[in-house]
């Protein structure tokens, strides 16, 4: 009889034990679902969701993106893996990038980053402005209010800020030289006699690289640009120190030979151009490595139940596609 007793007070010991652990579990994903979040070592971040409507704009114009492009068809085909619909790809993609956007605007406040009262007033027009150009279709598949298109585009101007935060050095570290294009004419031989001959005749008075390109190379493309920090700059870096005019001796790359005339030392708009795309490059690696140590802090995933609900084969007649567009007309790329 003790013995039942004893066995029936440990039963009921452990129910209450078990029933406090379900509790607290109860309350962890209570926090969860409320925050949007999830946790990892103990870090607690303080991170609201998205409503829906803020959330389908992004989903909205990624969607259209993709249907410019391939056509509405695209929707019933399956993404490389084959494991998902791109419709269900698309979607997982832009929560992705919606959970990034929660983390960027964590780590803006860690960097006291602020809007302007300028900011403000431009992302009250840019918000304005993309609301009235949407259809009557949009608005059936987005579904979201005047408040729901400020606060993307203020979530969208507010995690710019904290990129640009993030990759400031890189802009101060590039120079024009290190961007430099240039253009040559060359010609290519398979022997090194041959190569050592035609350089002496190039002495001559008169003498026309471009005649013996055409008429002694074995390639028959006699021009090429080169960008400094492409293949050809590596394998010859000495051809970015001639001057217009002036030609190079022989150069050897594996079991060919080569001889360069450089026609022109200094392209400029080729060179912005090139600027400008090494400094995105630049920008970005910078701003990445920066980024994990918030990346790490702030563990986010959106758990709102709308992500589940929503099918891009609702909104075939849903077209808008101006967010990027508006928003850098008022807020131009500042790449410089």
């Amino acid at each position: 009889m003790e013995k039942c007793k004893k066995i029936k007070k440990d039963i009921v010991i452990c129910m209450k034990k078990l029933f406090i652990i379900i509790l607290n579990i109860f309350i962890v994903f209570q926090m969860i679902s409320c925050k949007g979040i999830e946790f990892e070592n103990q870090k607690i971040a303080k991170a609201e969701e998205l409503s829906k409507g803020e959330a389908m704009i992004f989903v909205a114009e990624e969607k259209n993106k993709y249907e410019n492009r391939f056509g509405k068809e695209i929707w019933d085909l399956k993404s490389g893996d084959g494991k998902l619909y791109f419709r269900e790809y698309i979607v997982s993609i832009t929560k992705s990038f919606v959970e990034k956007l929660m983390v960027l605007k964590l780590t803006a406040s860690d960097l006291n980053i602020v809007l302007s009262s300028s900011d403000e007033e431009k992302l009250i027009s840019a918000s304005n402005e993309y609301y009235n150009s949407l259809s009557y279709d949009d608005i059936e598949f987005i579904n979201c209010s005047t408040e729901d298109v400020y606060n993307a585009f203020k979530d969208y101007h507010i995690a710019r800020l904290v990129v640009d935060s993030l990759s400031k050095k890189a802009s101060t570290e590039l120079s024009i030289s290190e961007a430099k294009v240039i253009k040559v004419q060359y010609m290519v031989f398979d022997d090194k006699e041959t190569a050592d001959k035609i350089t002496e005749q190039l002495k001559a008075k008169g003498a026309n690289f471009a005649y013996f390109a055409k008429t002694r190379s074995l390639d028959t493309e006699i021009e090429m640009i080169i960008k400094r920090g492409d293949e050809l700059s590596t394998r010859f870096p000495e051809l970015f120190y001639m001057s217009t005019g002036q030609s190079s001796g022989v150069l050897q790359f594996k079991n060919k030979y080569y001889i360069f005339k450089c026609i022109d030392d200094y392209l400029e708009d080729e060179t912005e151009d090139r600027r400008l795309e090494v400094l995105k490059v630049m920008k970005n690696n910078e701003f990445e490595e920066n980024f994990k140590k918030y990346q790490e802090q702030y563990v986010i995933k959106s758990n709102s139940a709308y992500w589940k609900n929503i099918d891009l084969k609702d909104g075939l007649k849903c077209e808008i596609n101006k967010f990027e567009d508006i928003y850098y007309n008022y807020f131009p790329k500042t790449i410089k």
